[in-house]
């Protein structure tokens, strides 16, 4: 027998199946994301370092998505979606698709994300830093920008660092005082590598590099609350709500209960006496019930997420919409009024107050309207209901209500 060539032919053997075990995503290390993506062969999306997520295609990298793998990818993204709530590997899973995807968009993909982040206000954190992702290594484009710009009010911890280090490097800037705050917000919010981020963000967008003081040693952002103060005097000032301390409920106990509910099914019935209860009725039309005096509710679950509708119920003045101003009406005698104003005819001003009274002020009385940087939204109505009945409330806003479409909403579905 010829042992030399026995052994020459398993270690053959060997060989090829070490060189095909390295061709296999599986069988590289222990990765915390290694997904096979249906309908496309032996293609998967894998992590290949900490956090660096791609699409392999035969163990090499796809390098740009063409039309024969975006519907391939959609369908495991919303297959991801329905398994969410029940599987929370499919959460990070999902987040690792999405940054996978925006890294190698093509112009069909960029729409498809945008999509998303629009349609689902609740996904939007995962979107931007996928299109983060994508600004980052490929073109800047305007569109993106203000995807990025606006994904501010919700993007915590490394998205929002992710989100924050790749606006430094687009050309366009902003100018606004709303947005400027928010960075501020966001920024004071990171550590300290985050804090760095920010500042440099708000340097690229005004030009400014404010003296820092002896404060700055907790935040460079002090710095910053000080120069926007002074800059914006008229603006809401760049800085964290503060909770009253005879707030019954704190936002971050009923934000970990929300969560906590996330995968029970809303309390209808509840929500909508709660909604009742809360005095939201009296401004606020959800669905058929109330009255269209402040922002309809109906479709607020379309444009912004669980945890903004909670902070704008407990911080009402945290901030305030340019849709809804509020005014102080000071009248010829001398009286004053203080809420949001709408149309009662030719000959009078209706205003809506804090208590949710309509008072009707002739014009020919008003001496002075001025404009009031708070919200006529009256704080602490949260006191007024059970914890159960608080976070029933708001999962209650979270949805459609009776009678609005519940269908898939994206176009290129």
């Amino acid at each position: 027998m010829n042992l030399p060539g026995k052994t020459f032919l398993i270690c053959t053997v060997l060989s090829l199946s070490l060189l095909a075990d390295l061709r296999s995503p599986l069988r590289a290390g222990s990765p915390e994301i290694s997904v096979q993506i249906e309908r496309l062969e032996n293609t998967w999306l894998y992590e290949v370092a900490d956090g660096d997520y791609q699409i392999l295609v035969e163990g090499e990298p796809l390098k740009r998505i063409t039309g024969a793998e975006l519907p391939a990818l959609r369908d495991l993204e919303i297959k991801l979606q329905k398994q969410k709530q029940k599987d929370p590997r499919a959460a990070q899973q999902l987040n690792a698709l999405l940054i996978a995807m925006g890294r190698i968009a093509d112009e069909p993909t960029l729409i498809y994300l945008h999509e998303l982040f629009e349609s689902y206000p609740e996904r939007r954190n995962d979107v931007a830093e996928a299109i983060s992702w994508y600004s980052q290594e490929n073109q800047r484009r305007d569109a993106d920008w203000r995807i990025l710009v606006r994904s501010l009010n919700i993007v915590e911890g490394k998205q929002a660092r992710a989100v924050m280090q790749v606006l430094t490097r687009f050309h366009r800037r902003s100018n606004k005082a709303q947005w400027i705050r928010q960075v501020i917000l966001v920024g004071l919010q990171q550590n300290p590598e985050g804090q760095a981020i920010a500042v440099k963000l708000l340097e690229h967008w005004t030009g400014q590099h404010p003296e820092q003081s002896g404060d700055a040693a907790s935040s460079p952002l002090v710095a910053w609350q000080k120069w926007f103060a002074q800059k914006y005097p008229d603006e809401l000032p760049a800085e964290l709500p503060v909770e009253p301390e005879d707030s019954r409920w704190k936002y971050a106990g009923l934000l970990k209960e929300l969560k906590d509910e996330s995968t029970k099914p809303v309390n209808l019935k509840l929500g909508a006496e709660a909604f009742v209860k809360a005095t939201c009725v009296k401004c606020h039309l959800f669905g058929k019930t109330g009255e269209k005096i402040g922002p309809d509710l109906t479709h607020v679950s379309r444009r912004f997420q669980q945890k903004e509708i909670l902070q704008a119920t407990i911080f009402p003045s945290h901030f305030v919409s340019e849709e809804y101003p509020t005014f102080t009406i000071i009248t010829s005698a001398g009286k004053s009024y203080t809420g949001m104003m709408g149309a009662a005819g030719p000959d009078e001003i209706m205003l809506l107050t804090s208590e949710g009274k309509r008072e009707l002020i002739k014009k020919k009385d008003v001496d002075e309207i001025i404009p009031v940087k708070k919200s006529s939204m009256p704080d602490g109505l949260l006191n007024l209901l059970t914890k159960a009945e608080a976070v029933q409330l708001i999962r209650y806003l979270s949805r459609l209500p009776e009678g609005a479409s519940e269908a898939y909403r994206h176009t290129t579905r």
